[in-house]
């Protein structure tokens, strides 16, 4: 059975590294295809042309970046398979597949791996494991553009290439759209902001250097109301002319609520669908995004991010 992936291909010492070990675990995925990345899964794709569109986007505003094979790992003590996880320090692979898995695409949550030995290749995965438990490859690999690929069991084929030419002009942002009781929950901006004064926003903020947007979200709901957040699938992406901000729907998170960031919001409140219509809100596209947050089953098309 073909199976289509979004992955980036290993090359040099990460190549070599991961290739020494399938040659001895795993010698029939090492003849089907090259030591590789999966950045988007099968299961995960419901709309290949839209995939596809926002893979072409978002490579041309994406620079290349730097990954690193770290630790060994294993599913079911090798039986479900032996990786090298991926060590992805920008982030930029995480920023990738939350900007590729935003609905209606499905969202899993696999952590980034290279495969040593397939549970359905390899002959011996626990006994790979046994062998190489506690290693590390400590290798790094440039990344230079992603691949839109279809393997079966004989071969992996090249669909089509999508060279990373960023960075991107806009400045990236993220927040998070807390829903519970049919309520959403916004803060008023200080009438002294020097950017969108006196007007209802999203918690969240800018995202730093070095930081994916899902890591600014949950940063961003810590520093501003006090709360640790459980993350879900990626939910939105609103773009314009000089921001891009990531949006994730937030149902389940661990403290109370409170103004943590009195310099920037003036207080903190929670409306429904038909309250939001008597708001200033920070950015005209809120009323209709708040509104589908607040709609039953809004969101819920893949797991969390635990």
């Amino acid at each position: 059975m073909a199976r289509r992936h979004v992955t980036v291909h290993l090359d040099g010492d990460a190549a070599r590294a991961v290739d020494a070990l399938r040659a001895d675990w795993d010698p029939a995925m090492r003849r089907i295809c090259p030591a590789h990345i999966s950045v988007v899964y099968p299961e995960e794709t419901v709309d290949v042309a839209l995939l596809l569109d926002r893979l072409a986007e978002a490579a041309r505003e994406t620079a290349p970046f730097t990954v690193r094979l770290g630790a060994l790992a294993a599913d079911d003590e090798g039986r479900g398979g032996v990786f090298a996880m991926v060590e992805d320090g920008v982030p930029a692979l995480e920023a990738l597949r939350d900007r590729l898995l935003l609905p209606p695409q499905g969202f899993a949550g696999h952590p980034f791996h290279a495969t040593i030995a397939h549970p359905r290749t390899s002959g011996s995965p626990a006994a790979c494991w046994s062998h190489v438990r506690g290693g590390r490859l400590d290798v790094a690999c440039s990344v230079h553009e992603v691949l839109w690929t279809v393997t079966d069991t004989s071969h992996r084929e090249v669909l089509a290439r999508f060279p990373l030419a960023g960075p991107p002009s806009r400045l990236p942002m993220a927040a998070g759209v807390l829903v519970r009781d049919g309520r959403v929950l916004l803060g008023l901006r200080r009438a002294d902001r020097a950017s969108y004064p006196g007007v209802w926003d999203l918690p969240g903020g800018h995202v730093e250097p070095g930081e994916a947007p899902r890591a600014t979200a949950r940063r961003e709901l810590r520093e501003e109301l006090g709360i640790d957040a459980e993350l879900e699938a990626p939910w939105r992406r609103l773009v314009d002319d000089e921001v891009e901000l990531s949006l994730w729907l937030v149902r389940h998170w661990d403290g109370e609520i409170r103004n943590a960031a009195g310099h920037e919001h003036e207080r903190l409140g929670r409306f429904t669908a038909e309250e939001l219509r008597t708001l200033d809100l920070a950015h005209p596209s809120y009323l209709a995004l708040l509104g589908e947050a607040l709609e039953p089953g809004a969101g819920r098309h893949g797991s969390t991010d635990g």
